[in-house]
């Protein structure tokens, strides 16, 4: 029996409706890279991914753009139904996947009936709405804001994100700034081999608005082309930075740059709770250490609380290796997430370019590596490019690296 507790979006049902939809939904399960829903066609149901993973994916004069991901509690289907128009997307599942279909008339009764319920969709709607009804990619779009979060240190946070900035700004050509938020020991400058004048600091004494010019005279840039703005040369000052402030700056830089990326403290004070809300994707990174899955959950749990929505959270697995003794299967379904991305544990690459401080998707000892092909597809889904080298997918990667068949 399917614990309806993994879909947020029936929590302020009663539980007579919860036994209903249990009778009425049809499940179904699928091989990996089945096309469930192609774009333009009849959408007669709600669909509710139950386990595995699915991308949306949207045609824009004829190139096909990647709009986000779907993962086991998610839900797809809302912004047609209620627009009246058949799908605005495709659905493909990239491993073994499972869904449920709830029917449209259903749904609307529902919304009818259940103003929570009625609230959920709007809210849901609203955010999904621009991206699936826009008809082409406009040269206005705001950048993404993309935020490296964990509950503790020691998962590889920093020197993803660095790397993940580098990698979009020197390969992809995009426009990218990378905001050290751990304002009291941030690593960034280390990381990147930065010299450190240039700082957030600077920009606390500047009177409002504050201006793009203002903010690019204190950011400092990587031979890659990324921008980066640092965090205070003292760990005392770290109190001097509001969350006002960061988000008057991430407000101005996304209506400039392609990509802000964050990095952050491993903490929930204001600051991170203002950045998690203003992010467009949390990147939530973990290792399969039993000490980081349990906190992992309970981050999840309180971000769920705190209705930060679940479409917004990727979990990335850092330094993934075969001997841990945990299945990736099992831990997703402890978390109720599935696991986004797969980082591999290459040591013997990564340890010695954080201490030349040059990223190791720019070092030569990285070229034809798992942890490059890696970050390559987390980069690609960021983009919304289908990333395609031979047959290796993130999947394929999985297998390999945990020796399932």
């Amino acid at each position: 029996m399917i614990d309806f507790k993994i879909f947020p979006f029936f929590s302020t049902l009663p539980s007579r409706e919860i036994e209903k939809l249990k009778r009425i939904c049809r499940f179904k399960k699928y091989a990996s890279g089945t096309v469930v829903i192609k774009e333009k066609e009849a959408l007669e149901e709600l669909v509710f991914v139950v386990e595995g993973q699915l991308t949306v994916t949207k045609t824009y004069r004829q190139r096909k753009s990647t709009l986000f991901c779907l993962d086991p509690g998610d839900t797809y289907g809302e912004v047609e139904i209620l627009n009246g128009t058949p799908s605005l997307a495709t659905l493909v599942g990239y491993q073994e996947f499972h869904l449920m279909y709830l029917p449209k008339n259903e749904f609307l009764r529902l919304i009818g009936l259940y103003p929570g319920f009625a609230k959920e969709s709007r809210d849901l709607y609203t955010r999904r709405a621009p991206q699936l009804l826009e008809e082409g990619m406009s040269k206005t779009q705001a950048g993404k804001v993309i935020t490296f979060f964990n509950v503790k240190g020691g998962a590889g946070k920093s020197v993803i994100a660095a790397n993940t900035a580098v990698m979009l700004a020197r390969y992809w050509k995009k426009k990218v700034v990378l905001l050290d938020m751990n304002l009291a020991f941030g690593d960034q400058a280390i990381l990147l081999g930065l010299p450190s004048e240039n700082h957030i600091h600077k920009l606390v004494s500047e009177r409002p608005p504050i201006k793009i010019a203002q903010i690019e005279k204190q950011l400092t840039t990587h031979p890659s082309g990324l921008k980066v703005l640092l965090p205070p040369p003292l760990p005392e000052l770290a109190e001097t930075i509001k969350p006002l402030l960061v988000e008057h700056i991430v407000d101005i830089l996304q209506a400039n740059y392609d990509f802000v990326i964050i990095d952050t403290h491993n903490q929930l004070s204001e600051l991170e709770l203002k950045i998690l809300e203003i992010s467009d994707m949390i990147m939530l990174m973990m290792t399969m250490e039993l000490t980081f899955i349990k906190n992992t959950k309970l981050l999840l749990d309180l971000l769920q609380r705190i209705k930060v929505p679940r479409d917004k959270i990727k979990v990335v697995l850092n330094r993934a290796f075969k001997s841990m003794g945990l299945e990736p299967a099992k831990v997703e379904k402890s978390l109720r997430y599935a696991i986004s991305h797969f980082i591999p544990s290459e040591g013997n690459i990564v340890v010695p370019s954080v201490n030349k401080g040059v990223p190791f998707v720019l070092s030569k000892s990285s070229e034809g590596s798992d942890v490059l092909m890696a970050m390559k597809k987390l980069c690609a889904t960021l983009t919304g490019e289908e990333f395609e080298k031979g047959t290796w997918n993130m999947f394929s990667l999985l297998k390999e690296v945990f020796g399932l068949s």
